[in-house]
């Protein structure tokens, strides 16, 4: 969509988002203080300064930080990202407002956490729906932008592939064409073109009033994801970006990894630890440690809950009816019970909740070797649990199925966002691998 317009669908989100708030804050002080205009004039005059102040500066935001803006192809999670940023500043900047005042003092804290928390329940809710909405109504053929696709070289059966099963990306294929002689300009809002043909096809689309995009083939050098960076004037290219290396996000996935970290040994590490010791430190220890490697490629040693007899080859990987894990211990890996010292791991900062799984020395040595850009994997952290795990790619170790989990695990390098953290770890937790 044309980033200097706002079209019907982006201007009803602004809309119903400013009303949600509205409607949030108006209701909680109904409930909360009643009549205030009849009982407490005072009171009432502070929070319609505070009421007013709270839309002009979400107003301020949502249209400083574009959160309202619905790019063609949209995803849930990247709108949910946007809203999720958008209702921390405002929350912050709030909160800094209030203290700062010497009538502060009026304003009730629960009042503000129950006004904020269900503009954030609401706000989220509404934009799931929206885009779903949005979705359904480019999948019926409604609002699609008619494009044409013009090269001999080119993605294009992946592009057209693309399409063809996404509608809700809202572009209809009007015409694939060698050269841009073939096309009818009256019947196109935009044209996707190859680099080769961008002089000419920016005249021709100039001279009948179109859009164009510009369609790289970079699938030799299987990145899935692509970035334009700014150097100065020059635009650069940049293969596979990293969204954990921007801004704020590294912090908030530590501090996720903190919080559930701090949860899971308190919750279970605290009785599970003497309760297993009771059955473990006599048959050869409570921990296992083994050496893996985690961020940067750099070594580190993993905790677990002993499976095997004390004597075991650690360096061979376990497999079904191993003989080394004890009875209790097959239980253990079942129940996957074995991997939650990891938690201490998490603490420690050698390992995220969520990540690619660290492999065993010799695995790692392997399939470094055998397939392509798996150092990639090392741009995070490892994780309890990961994009492939979640996904029920577990198991196999033949060629196919590791080329596979790699897949998953630079996908999940490459798309990071909080929202994604929290739907692998719901999905590891109860076992819905269609929601990843």
């Amino acid at each position: 969509m044309d980033a200097n317009r706002t079209s019907p669908s982006e201007a009803g989100l602004l809309l119903g988002d400013g009303l949600l708030l509205a409607a949030s804050f108006l209701g909680w002080a109904s409930v909360r203080f009643g009549d205030l205009r009849a009982e407490n004039p005072l009171y009432y005059d502070q929070y319609v300064t505070l009421f007013s102040l709270v839309m002009l500066l979400w107003l301020a935001l949502a249209l400083g930080l574009g959160v309202h803006r619905l790019p063609a192809g949209v995803e849930i999670r990247r709108v949910l990202s946007r809203f999720y940023r958008l209702f921390l500043v405002h929350a912050a900047l709030l909160a800094v407002w209030v203290v700062s005042l010497k009538t502060s003092t009026f304003y009730s804290r629960a009042f503000l956490l129950l006004f904020l928390g269900t503009y954030a329940l609401l706000g989220t809710g509404f934009r799931m729906f929206w885009v779903q909405l949005l979705r359904a109504r480019f999948r019926s053929g409604v609002g699609l932008r008619r494009m044409a696709t013009v090269g001999v070289h080119g993605p294009w059966e992946r592009v057209h592939a693309e399409l063809e099963r996404h509608p809700e990306y809202g572009y209809r294929l009007v015409q694939h064409a060698a050269h841009l002689s073939e096309l009818s300009p009256e019947s196109l809002d935009e044209l996707w073109v190859a680099p080769e043909l961008a002089v000419e096809a920016l005249e021709w689309t100039d001279a009948h009033s179109l859009r164009l995009r510009l369609v790289p083939d970079l699938g030799f050098l299987g990145a899935q994801r692509t970035r334009i960076l700014p150097l100065g004037d020059l635009p650069i290219l940049e293969l596979r970006p990293e969204p954990l290396s921007y801004g704020l996000r590294a912090w908030l996935k530590r501090t996720l990894d903190l919080v559930g970290a701090s949860l899971g040994c308190l919750l279970l590490l605290s009785w599970m630890i003497p309760l297993l010791a009771l059955f473990l430190v006599p048959r050869g220890g409570l921990f296992y440690r083994q050496t893996r490697y985690g961020w940067g490629g750099k070594p580190f040693q993993i905790w677990k809950f002993r499976t095997m007899v004390p004597d075991a080859d650690g360096s061979r990987q376990a497999t079904a009816g191993d003989d080394r894990i004890t009875p209790l211990g097959r239980w253990l890996r079942a129940a996957h019970v074995d991997e939650l010292p990891q938690l201490w791991n998490v603490l420690l900062g050698h390992m995220s909740l969520v990540g690619p799984r660290p492999h065993m020395t010799s695995d790692h040595e392997a399939y470094g070797q055998a397939i392509r850009a798996y150092g990639i994997r090392h741009w995070v952290k490892p994780g309890m649990t990961g994009l492939a795990q979640a996904r029920g790619l577990v198991g196999e170790k033949d060629a196919a199925s590791m080329q596979e989990r790699l897949q998953a695990d630079l996908y999940y390098v490459e798309n990071w966002s909080f929202l994604l953290d929290l739907k692998i770890i719901a999905s590891t937790l109860l076992g819905l691998k269609r929601w990843v």
